[in-house]
């Protein structure tokens, strides 16, 4: 079996996730998996490009270079705790840090941060990546590796299944039982980015550790009928928002629409 490293940081930018796997043509093992969280500096600068803050040229090329950095050393930092030599690696698959994704835009357009050929030279492994920039380039939402993997481990010929992640931003693949229907995978709306931003303006930590903070509040019927209002959820997929859409400005209108207050935790 061939050795592949994989690298990514999602919409909630907490960090980069590292996994290094065994494939071939008979499936895919887990050999070994590390989190690096971001430099809190490097977070921060993100945080404030990704909400609309004003960026120069300089900073945009200096966080592209910068992020690649942080991918390199978690891909290291992954191979020295596997025990594992770089030559040995096959090659690296990196996300990259999505900051824009705009895929029914005209023209069509996704972009993410993290140098690739600061991550070859500084592993010395082939480095692969834009697969978000390729699949929009090609006609598609920018996301086009989950579904693929999803239907080569889960599709099963005995029942529907459908598979979701929650992300950032949630995604769902349908996988159907009849092997001739197509397989469909699509973002259905806001994960743990908005969670994760209500959370920092209220407690002041990056995450509700185990949903506590959550558990100690009640569901709001009002509030959650405003936020499925939003004409994304009644659209056709495939169909894939950002942070662009689902931010603290979606969040605090939908707020600001209610007749009465809610707790913070409710939300």
């Amino acid at each position: 079996m061939a050795l592949y490293l994989g690298l990514i940081s999602g919409t909630s930018m907490d960090g980069i996730d590292a996994a290094l796997v065994e494939m071939d043509e008979s499936g895919i093992a887990l050999r070994h998996f590390l989190e690096s969280p971001y430099p809190a500096s490097l977070r921060d600068r993100l945080e404030r490009l990704v909400q609309g803050g004003a960026a120069t040229l300089d900073e945009i090329g200096s966080l592209h270079t910068e992020i690649g950095l942080a991918f390199a050393d978690a891909a290291m930092s992954l191979l020295t705790s596997a025990h594992t030599a770089a030559a040995s690696v096959t090659a690296i698959g990196s996300h990259g840090q999505t900051v824009v994704h705009s895929a029914e835009s005209t023209p069509p357009f996704t972009l993410q941060l993290g140098n690739p050929s600061v991550i070859a030279r500084r592993t010395g492994i082939v480095t692969v990546a834009d697969f978000r920039a390729k699949d929009v380039a090609a006609g598609g939402q920018g996301a086009p590796l989950v579904p693929g993997f999803h239907e080569r481990m889960f599709r099963s010929k005995r029942r529907d299944l459908a598979v979701v992640n929650i992300g950032g931003i949630s995604n769902v693949t349908l996988l159907s039982r009849n092997p001739d229907d197509a397989v469909l995978g699509f973002d259905c709306g806001p994960g743990n980015t908005l969670m994760d931003l209500w959370v920092r303006r209220h407690l002041g930590v990056a995450l509700d550790s185990d949903g506590r903070w959550a558990a100690s509040g009640k569901p709001d019927a009002g509030l959650l009928q405003s936020m499925l209002s939003d004409p994304y959820f009644a659209r056709k997929a495939p169909k894939s928002p950002g942070r662009e859409l689902f931010n603290m400005t979606w969040l605090d209108a939908h707020l600001g629409a209610l007749p009465y207050p809610i707790g913070a935790e409710d939300v």
